[in-house]
């Protein structure tokens, strides 16, 4: 891989760049740019950009300490580096030459990743020392991320299939077990293909799972592993058949030379045209000062050749490949792939000779046929443990970069939620007792964490169960992380008209955010529209629309009023079953036009990285406590779960069993839970309570005593 452009020369080792690095680190700001704001709420765009800018100037450093950590290491080992360059895929140490052992190709390949390592355990450490100081999220989030890719960085290059890291140090191995280069490349290369095919297994597979441009990049990338795999092959085979020739044996010795002065016209009719020859070393004062071709005289228009001199056009001596006599072919062949395919050989003072491309060919078809002069020691056979070692690591790999379409299901965290409300402007109390929001964990594992997941009998669903078919799974979390946002503010007003304070819910329709693929609204609703009426009913919240839909059964026709484009219309659309998680549905999801709560006093909740509106009652309970003179709690720690709208109504959530489970692991007093899943959540060793609406769940704290 050469560079399209130099960055910077360190200690002698030219730093480059191709041209696919600029792109790869504008994606890869970019996405950062999105998604720093994501896992790291009070971060603002601007200072999300800054971050992903940091991350990726401070991640490509450790992409090029890890190279230079190959270079260096090959410096001590007696190469010579012939630069570095960073890529599409990270970077890439070009050494001039050959390994001189196995023992020093092991140290080679593994230096790079032992810098990185290190680099690991620095951005580790420095995350948990920012996180103990409570340093600015932004800081936190730069370090954590560095010290997670460069894990993934080294995971990756550790694979054992060449030319990845890891498959150097599989050769460098098998080398010094076989005894043979060409016999250790050819198996660490058939590693390298296997992974390769299954890179491109799992770029075709992701093309129909969901993994959308990211599929396409583990296409190229295996196409990229065989094609270098194959090229390692063809270079050990190009070394095996050059053992043992020098650059005397292949060379035209004597060559035929001219003087720099010598005019384009003299040397095309007396030089060229006498002798035959296409190349000549250009020599003064017995000193070579470049090289010319007839190619590069024809270039000089007719009328020009007599005043023009053979200086004037001539390759300069600094790029003319020079080599001794003496050299071996293969060395040789490095040299010539820079320069004009015409190496000179000199033995430092006189010109003896000329080795171009073709005088190699011929030698490797004659090679071919004869056979290598120099023959390696018959190689021995590796254990076929190490075989499967190589192949289990193999699978490994490509199950943790694989993530197959579906989702595993467990008991979550269980959060008391007291702590996180702030309430201003009107008296509130303090809790004696805690309230705890019970939540689900749902992960889309890796093949790897999935096949751990089925032997450890975990509840695993596909993932179209909980994101519906054809929805953006970022913007479907996304919008369920603003309809939790949404939903305490909908809990701290019902909880303050339970209280007996005035409330004042505004909302002017329900929008439309997406529309799912093959859903009943696909050819009716489109996102931006606005549902303002819904077979009669006023439409103000988003989650009225739910509510009417859940409300009646699979197959119901209903007439919504919609606005779109400032106009006005009815449409007509029939609900399905299994749209989310089995229950009825139309396949769009929406969030509150113009959406504003009026309170009597101010309330701030602290951030938690939920989802949906199952925290309702949890948050309207405990809000409650803190606005009234009655003790609810009563010193207990009351777990719950459900939805709540404006009037108090508590709705279905779902995922209750598992929710019933974290209570528990909570140490929880009792749980509540709507009175439509109350069976459920039988069987977790705790009370459990259906509830119908706020007050009916205030009434039975009120009364409830654990026996």
């Amino acid at each position: 891989m050469e560079s399209s452009f130099r960055l910077f020369r360190f200690r002698g080792i030219d730093v480059g760049a191709n041209w696919s690095w600029l792109v790869v680190f504008a994606l890869l700001v970019f996405s950062l740019w999105q998604g720093f704001p994501r896992t790291y709420p009070d971060v603002d765009s601007s200072a999300a950009l800054v971050m992903a800018i940091v991350a990726m100037v401070v991640f490509f450093a450790s992409l090029l300490l890890h190279e230079l950590g190959h270079a260096f290491r090959a410096l001590r080992e007696g190469m010579e580096i012939d630069g570095i360059t960073l890529w599409f895929f990270g970077g890439v140490a070009r050494f001039k030459g050959t390994f001189p052992s196995a023992g020093a190709e092991f140290r080679i390949a593994i230096a790079g990743p032992l810098v990185t390592a290190v680099l690991i355990g620095v951005f580790a450490g420095m995350t948990w020392v920012l996180n103990a100081v409570d340093a600015p999220a932004g800081v936190v989030g730069v370090a954590d991320y560095l010290a997670r890719i460069n894990g993934v960085l080294l995971a990756f290059n550790m694979v054992p299939a060449l030319p990845l890291d890891g498959g150097r140090v599989l050769r460098a191995y098998l080398w010094h077990r076989q005894r043979s280069f060409a016999a250790a490349t050819t198996s660490a290369a058939k590693a390298g293909r296997a992974f390769g095919i299954v890179l491109i297994g799992i770029g075709v597979l992701g093309l129909f799972t969901g993994m959308g441009a990211q599929s396409l990049i583990f296409a190229f990338l295996g196409w990229f592993l065989m094609q270098a795999a194959q090229a390692e092959v063809s270079f050990a085979q190009f070394r095996m058949a050059m053992g043992g020739l020098r650059v005397r044996d292949l060379m035209t010795p004597d060559p035929d030379t001219v003087r720099p002065g010598t005019s384009i016209a003299d040397f095309i009719e007396d030089v060229a045209h006498a002798r035959g020859h296409s190349t000549y070393p250009v020599v003064e004062r017995g000193r070579l000062v470049g090289l010319v071709s007839l190619r590069l005289a024809a270039r000089v228009p007719a009328a020009e050749r007599l005043t023009t001199t053979v200086r004037d056009v001539m390759v300069s001596v600094e790029n003319v490949p020079v080599v001794g006599p003496d050299e071996e072919v293969f060395d040789a062949v490095m040299k010539l792939q820079g320069g004009p395919g015409r190496a000179v050989v000199t033995d430092g003072k006189r010109v003896l000779g000329i080795l171009s491309g073709s005088d190699i060919a011929r030698a490797m078809e004659v090679e071919r046929i004869r056979g290598p002069r120099v023959t390696e020691p018959a190689a021995r056979r590796t254990p076929w443990i190490v075989w499967a070692l190589i192949a289990a690591l193999i699978v490994a790999a490509a199950g943790l970069l694989y993530t197959p379409p579906y989702v595993v299901i467990a008991p979550g965290k269980s959060f008391d939620v007291t702590d996180g409300i702030h309430i201003q402007g009107t008296p509130a109390g303090e809790v004696n007792g805690r309230y705890l929001l019970t939540s689900v964990s749902v992960q889309q594992p890796t093949g790897l964490q999935l096949a751990l997941a089925v032997m450890q009998s975990r509840d695993i669903v596909p993932l179209n169960a909980l994101v519906p078919p054809g929805a953006d799974q970022e913007q479907y979390f996304e919008g369920q992380r603003s309809l939790f946002s949404e939903t305490r503010s909908i809990a701290a007003a019902a909880a303050a008209r339970a209280a007996g304070l005035e409330v004042g819910l505004r909302g002017t329709g329900a929008r439309v955010v997406g529309v799912l693929e093959g859903s009943p609204a696909e050819e009716v609703l489109r996102a931006g529209d606005v549902i303002t009426v819904i077979d009669g009913r006023p439409v103000r919240l988003a989650d009225e629309i739910g509510r009417a839909i859940r409300a009646r059964p699979s197959g119901t026709q209903f007439v919504l009023t919609v606005e779109r484009g400032g106009r006005s219309m009815d449409v007509e659309i029939r609900s399905r079953a299994g749209i989310i998680e089995g229950r009825p549905g139309i396949g769009i999801t929406v969030d509150t036009r113009d959406f504003r709560i009026d309170l009597p006093f101010r309330v701030r909740f602290d951030d938690l990285e939920i989802g949906g509106p199952s925290a309702g009652i949890t948050y309207a309970l405990a809000v409650y406590d803190l606005l009234v003179d009655d003790d609810i709690a009563a010193g207990r720690d009351i777990a719950s779960t459900g939805a709540i709208d404006l009037e108090g109504r508590v709705g279905p959530v779902g995922g209750v069993e598992e929710k019933a489970v974290a209570a528990e692991r909570a140490g929880a007093d009792l749980f509540l839970v709507p009175e439509e899943e109350v069976e459920q959540a039988r069987g977790s060793g705790l009370p459990v309570q259906g509830i119908a609406n706020l007050m009916e769940a205030i009434d039975f704290l009120r009364t409830f005593v654990r026996t």
